[in-house]
């Protein structure tokens, strides 16, 4: 079927050429279409429209396990509790700008992906994203040596539903990779049986600092209390609209607000290191009682990011 409608195409415009050369464009066209998807073997429709999403059976992973260095924070005092964290204690975070304005948080996978939240990047055209990294006080820039990066493919998760938010999980690949250093490391991925539920988690962004307030200067982080499932959907939250792809965090005024989405609900693992859980996707006002933050589950989505970070290295 998607040879017959790539013929289609072909033909139709080129319908100018001679016949043979038509073919031969064709043919050449197909042929890279199967050099580049040779990893899996599979070519598929929607892997030539649409790009990979997380519906197709499982496949033989083509991302690389990588021994690297991932989720080290650097080890500047702190204060907690919604203050400002050390300069680049946790030099994975991203921040996402588009048409130069601040827009969303995002975190570093790697040397070529960003992983953030597909709201955050519904609707944008790729040429006014720019993600910056290294970055402290999005306002002054002598605290740390930021860098920018264009972005060269946007991809989101093709099921993100848009009134429910289930799905809410996009990469972002940086069109020149980032080079690591003390103030631009990756983050660890989680491994697939993780439950982060019981345990503390750590939000980071530079979202507002109370509902209808002020987005903040310098990056700010939280510590938030993560629920089960059924206590998640023990809250005011009607229990359908949390899914299995979601988890529940925060408590009181200790939560995520507007402009952390993207961003990352971090847990602690083997001393200094670590993973990612969470992306902050939504919830009812900031702190509100009964209310918590509601984030991508991560786990959820390991197949799904290996698959569509393509020989790239995945940090653990």
């Amino acid at each position: 079927m998607w040879l017959s409608l790539l013929l289609c195409v072909g033909l139709a415009s080129a319908s100018i050429q001679p016949e043979r050369q038509v073919l031969q464009h064709i043919e050449e066209s197909v042929q890279d279409l199967i050099d580049d998807s040779n990893a899996t073997k599979r070519l598929l429709f929607d892997d030539i429209f649409f790009g990979i999403g997380d519906s197709e059976p499982e496949e033989k992973e083509t991302s690389i396990n990588c021994s690297c260095k991932c989720g080290v924070v650097n080890q500047e005092i702190r204060i907690v509790g919604g203050r400002p964290t050390g300069v680049n204690r946790y030099p994975w975070v991203a921040r996402i700008l588009y048409d130069g304005q601040f827009h969303c948080g995002g975190s570093l996978l790697n040397g070529d992906f960003v992983l953030t939240a597909a709201h955050c990047v519904r609707r944008l055209k790729r040429s006014k994203i720019r993600v910056i990294l290294g970055d402290h006080d999005q306002y002054v820039t002598t605290d740390a040596p930021a860098v920018m990066r264009a972005v060269s493919a946007i991809i989101r998760h093709r099921n993100f539903d848009v009134n429910s938010y289930n799905h809410d999980i996009a990469l972002l690949k940086l069109r020149k990779s980032v080079a690591f250093s003390k103030s631009i490391r990756p983050v660890c991925l989680p491994s697939s049986d993780l439950d982060p539920s019981g345990k503390v988690g750590t939000v980071v962004g530079w979202g507002r600092l109370s509902e209808g307030g002020s987005l903040a200067s310098e990056v700010q982080e939280v510590q938030v209390p993560i629920l089960t499932l059924q206590q998640c959907r023990s809250t005011k939250y009607r229990p359908s609209r949390i899914t299995p792809n979601m988890v529940c965090a925060g408590i009181g005024k200790e939560d995520s607000c507007q402009g952390d989405s993207g961003g990352p609900l971090l847990v602690n693992s083997e001393g200094e290191k670590y993973q990612i859980v969470g992306i902050v996707s939504w919830g009812v006002g900031c702190g509100r009682p009964g209310y918590p933050g509601v984030y991508t589950r991560v786990t959820s989505y390991l197949n799904w990011v290996k698959r569509n970070m393509r020989e790239s290295c995945a940090c653990y």
